[in-house]
């Protein structure tokens, strides 16, 4: 590879990984274009890139970032890194979610969280935490529970208290109409009868 190419590529990556939490290292092998189209579209649905990058140059960025040694050994082979604006959640709940349809394929190497190395089951457990967005929506729902329950007994109770009206109205009625009933018969009996 020339000697400016490598360096614009190194640049690239210096100005990718400059920015990011983290990432998540696969290892491509074994996917055919098809395959790989379709793991790229699953990815940048999320916001997520797929860059595939020789291995030393990697290895070169990664240590003047500060990557420890342990990530570093994972850029070994065919490996693409994995990254998104939104963290490393998003991203490992993308590649976790596309490997559930693809089993055999891509395998997790690890990756790098906030200067940490995970390793494939910790990528893994990372997918299942809740992101951002999920954990505003319960603590919405959590804060609108109380809420929404004290509007539903509001109107429980004014549906009950408006019931209890009616009903002592068409009581009052009915007695209004029982003395009604008893004056006028009271008033006909006083009546001379002719």
């Amino acid at each position: 590879m020339a000697k400016e190419l490598k360096i614009i590529i190194a640049k690239q990556i210096e100005k990718t990984v400059g920015n990011l939490d983290g990432c998540v290292l696969i290892d491509y092998r074994g996917l055919n274009s098809e395959q790989t189209q379709d793991l790229r579209a699953s990815l940048r649905r999320s916001s997520v890139l797929m860059n595939v990058v020789p291995n030393r140059l990697a290895r070169r960025v990664f240590t003047e970032h500060g990557a420890p040694p342990e990530f570093q050994s994972l850029l070994q082979g065919p490996t693409a890194v994995l990254f998104g604006n939104d963290g490393v959640l998003t991203t490992s709940k993308s590649i976790v979610q596309w490997r559930k349809k693809n089993k055999d394929l891509a395998p997790i190497k690890g990756g790098l969280f906030q200067g940490k190395t995970l390793s494939p089951a910790e990528v893994e457990r990372l997918s299942a935490l809740p992101d951002a967005n999920q954990l505003r929506e319960r603590v919405l729902a959590l804060f609108l529970s109380p809420l929404s329950h004290l509007a539903t007994v509001t109107q429980a109770l004014l549906s009950h208290f408006a019931s209890s009206c009616k009903a002592h109205r068409e009581r009052l009625e009915k007695e209004g109409q029982g003395k009604e009933g008893k004056e006028k018969e009271g008033v006909a009996a006083t009546l001379p009868t002719v």
